[in-house]
């Protein structure tokens, strides 16, 4: 069976475009024009961004984003933000217990054993399921899940060959063409009868959104408390942790068709 999902040059290019003016811009990182040793191999990607006009060239000494590049990744970002806050929840389900690992959220406060916890083999990645149900392009999906776990981008060795050219997109693509969707979440029940995969689904996302909501409320509490708040345009990197919450939001998606007008936007123009 031919694979579903397949990703571009192009889209590559877009994708790494992006994470490289996360970079510059968010990170305050300097890419200098004369790229040295291993920086050589991010060329490819500064060309194309120099071709759409995302950066230019500063002082003839180091590249620095345009007006357009700064739109890209001002499209980007909010997107970003959404899929921690929102699809993250379903990269843990139990669909035996019909349970959520994120339900211990605030209970393991320790980060290793938090994905010690979240490596359990009981755990289904239900993300790209979700995503498929919502219309959603699911490489995009696997692309920021591979970002928020730091697989892709300049914490490993070798990360500026990777951006375009490393074997890091046949990983993306093999996760987006092996994951579950909502067809191998069919079963039957104790009558013999099928249950729809469909459903099934549709009950998770609503039970997910539920969940979300209410973490989401425990933590706008819990920074109620707090003297020091984080201002507005502080960037949170588990998804949680935002001082000012709306909540609204979150009730929207207990619909499970429902996806924010974000990811209407076209990304890159």
């Amino acid at each position: 069976m031919a694979n579903q999902f397949t990703v571009s040059e192009e889209q590559k290019k877009q994708f790494a475009a992006a994470y490289l003016l996360k970079v510059i811009v968010n990170e305050k990182s300097i890419i200098p024009l004369y790229l040295e040793e291993k920086d050589a191999d991010l060329e490819p990607v500064l060309e194309y961004m120099m071709m759409k006009d995302y950066l230019s060239v500063e002082n003839k000494e180091f590249y620095a984003p345009t007006d357009k590049g700064r739109e890209i990744l001002g499209r980007f970002m909010p997107r970003y933000s959404e899929f921690l806050k929102i699809f993250d929840i379903y990269c843990a389900v139990d669909l035996e217990e019909g349970s959520f690992a994120f339900e211990e959220y605030f209970n393991i406060t320790d980060a290793q054993q938090w994905n010690k916890y979240l490596n359990d083999e009981r755990w289904e990645d239900l993300r790209v399921a979700v995503a498929i149900y919502k219309q959603l392009n699911p490489v995009e999906i696997v692309f920021m899940s591979f970002l928020q776990e730091g697989q892709f981008g300049n914490r490993g060795e070798g990360w500026q060959f990777d951006l375009l050219l490393g074997s890091i997109w046949d990983d993306i693509l093999e996760v987006c063409n092996t994951a579950l969707t909502a067809s191998d979440l069919a079963y039957e029940d104790e009558d013999g009868l099928l249950v729809d995969g469909n459903m099934v689904l549709e009950d998770v996302i609503i039970q997910g959104a539920e969940l979300n909501l209410a973490l989401h409320k425990q933590e706008h509490k819990l920074h109620q408390k707090k003297e020091q708040k984080q201002k507005n345009n502080d960037f949170d990197e588990n998804g949680y942790g935002v001082a000012n919450i709306d909540t609204e939001v979150y009730e929207y998606y207990c619909q499970p068709m429902y996806i924010s007008p974000l990811w209407a936007l076209i990304l890159f123009i």
